[in-house]
């Protein structure tokens, strides 16, 4: 009986793990190409990226980045090294959750999974590459992850510009480096490199891996190199080694010894880079040469684990939260004069964060949105009110052409608020985009003039008017490390009709449109809300400063009197 019930059991776990092994060999390996793979990718996919995977389709022109083209076999993301094709398990992965950021969307709730790896096996057929690999691609390995901690990143970011990283992504990361605006991509179009203090927008994962594999394997047909070979700095140097090259390199003079010395250097970087350039072409290594690489790329993880650490430390652990609900945007009261804009004050409590999208509605659009969120903060007192209004901007654009329109295109920023104040949540607000019978008051700022602020009252994007009566605003706007500031001040009350008047406690609707100069935005060709909900705190009331000593005065008086009864009672007995 014993015997049976041990081969019962058995059999049971042999069956749990060859399911286990059927599920994780199907999350690994995509079936063979079928034409339900190819109906779902016309319907889903070709729109963008062609009917023959050239990253052509009808919608192509429109987005930026441009749609990957599936026939040259470059994968921005992957979980191999550089010069490999991904597994079918980062295909699958992207189709799943997308590209953040891009037009490419997730499409987990939309395909089944059977449909998605189905994808996986129809998109592979693009690049001959796939089917005539022999052997399964390198992955990277990550072995050796360093941990996090201040020390780490504090390495890293010596890193960051040692490595070259500031030339594209900036002092601080906010993809506003000097190179920036003139990237383009393996096909010749424009890319932008990202902005690392936004981790909800890293495509392929924000978390440390991710960001290391995106360090060790590239970005395959952009300008984000893979650290190793020619495009890491002193590749196959330790680190003692590059930084005495560097003092060398640094010297105005060297004498013969320290000639000959940075000679050695040289030749053993350039065997490094022979190595690595014959691995990537699958040449097979001999044991001295993969020792040459395997010491090489030593130094190179160990760097790119305290730069990732680094990058980490770079943005929020999430994204914030829309200004709705509990996040509303609440002005806070303080007496006295209001800050400045860069007061300490304004550090006193978060901002309120308003995302931004691309405006779709009319002609023309925009479909590359590249501000994606505005974040607010307010004061005011007993007779004025203050808003600092802060967002992120790769290019300090100011009076450029458009080469087309013949436009003028620069940087900007529009707040929104109805004249006036609808009474109550269900009351009918003005049309979003700009009013219409209803009208709309709006402050509008460019960068070509920091110091002021126009007021306009608007019944539609084609009826706008500069109201004749401008009031006393002031405003100072800042552009550093591609972040504009903005502060604005203005009087509670106003004796011009259409300007917005403003109590405390009253809920107001606001809205936001920003313009990149550099993205070609102009016109209605924006970025923007819909109505969101600001109000000024009520003042806090004097009273509760009255009312614990009143309490405690009476109740000090009613103690005594009782006392005094007790007393009284006592006597008369």
């Amino acid at each position: 009986m014993r015997n049976r019930s041990i081969a019962l059991l058995m059999l049971i776990i042999g069956i749990v793990v060859g399911t286990l092994c059927c599920v994780v060999t199907h999350a690994q390996n995509a079936p063979e190409a079928s034409e339900r793979g190819k109906e779902v990718y016309e319907e889903s996919c070709a729109h963008c990226h062609g009917t023959e995977g050239r990253g052509d389709g009808s919608a192509a022109e429109n987005l930026l980045p441009r749609p990957r083209d599936f026939t040259r076999g470059l994968y921005k993301i992957r979980s191999t090294e550089s010069g490999e094709l991904p597994t079918d398990q980062d295909l699958y992965d992207i189709i799943t959750e997308g590209m953040p950021g891009s037009s490419m969307p997730g499409w987990e709730t939309s395909l089944s999974a059977d449909d998605r790896w189905e994808l996986v096996a129809y998109i592979k057929t693009f690049h001959n590459g796939f089917k005539e690999r022999e052997a399964p691609p390198r992955e990277i390995t990550l072995a050796g992850q360093i941990t996090y901690s201040e020390e780490s990143v504090e390495i890293g970011k010596g890193l960051y510009t040692e490595l070259g990283c500031i030339e594209c992504h900036g002092n601080i990361g906010r993809g506003d480096g000097t190179s920036a605006p003139t990237l383009t991509d393996e096909w010749g179009f424009q890319t932008w490199p990202a902005n690392l203090t936004h981790g909800w927008n890293y495509r392929g994962g924000s978390d440390t891996e991710d960001i290391f594999k995106r360090f060790i394997g590239g970005i395959a047909g952009s300008p984000m190199p893979a650290f190793e070979g020619d495009s890491f700095l002193h590749f196959g140097l330790t680190s003692e080694e590059s930084k005495r090259l560097t003092e060398l390199e640094n010297k105005d003079e060297m004498t013969e010894a320290e000639e000959g010395e940075s000679e050695r250097f040289y030749e053993k970087m350039d065997e490094a880079v022979n190595v690595a350039l014959n691995r990537v072409e699958g040449l097979e290594l001999s044991a001295d040469e993969q020792q040459i690489y395997d010491n090489a790329m030593k130094v190179v993880y160990e760097k790119s684990w305290h730069l990732a650490n680094y990058v980490k430390s770079l943005m929020p652990e999430q994204r914030p939260e829309p200004a709705i609900g509990n996040n509303v945007l609440r002005s806070q009261y303080i007496q006295g004069e209001l800050p400045t804009i860069d007061a300490d004050a304004w550090e006193t409590f978060e901002s309120r964060y308003f995302p931004l999208v691309g405006q779709v509605v009319i002609e023309p659009r925009q479909f590359n949105p590249t501000i994606d969120a505005v974040s607010v903060k307010s004061f005011y007192n007993d007779t004025e009110v203050a808003f600092l209004f802060i967002w992120d901007d790769r290019t300090h654009t100011i009076d450029e052409t458009n080469e087309e329109t013949g436009e003028t295109l620069e940087d900007a920023l529009a707040v929104q608020f109805p004249v006036r104040v609808p009474q109550g949540p269900t009351a009918p607000k003005p049309y979003f985009l700009y009013g219409g019978r209803l009208p709309v008051y709006v402050w509008q700022w460019k960068a070509s003039a920091p110091e002021q602020v126009t007021e306009l009252t608007a019944k539609g994007v084609n009826n706008v008017e500069v109201q004749e009566v401008q009031g006393d605003l002031q405003a100072t706007g800042t552009y550093t490390d591609g972040r504009y500031k903005l502060w604005v001040k203005r009087a509670l009350r106003t004796d011009d009709k259409k300007d917005l008047q403003l109590d405390p406690g009253i809920f107001v609707p606001i809205a936001f449109s920003a313009w990149d100069g550099s993205n070609g935005d102009v016109g209605t060709k924006r970025v923007m809300t819909s109505w969101y909900t600001f109000v000024l705190e009520p003042v806090p009331s004097s009273r509760r400063f009255v009312y614990p000593p009143l309490i405690a005065v009476l109740s000090l008086g009613l103690l005594v009197g009782l006392r005094a009864a007790v007393q009284r009672r006592n006597s008369e007995a």
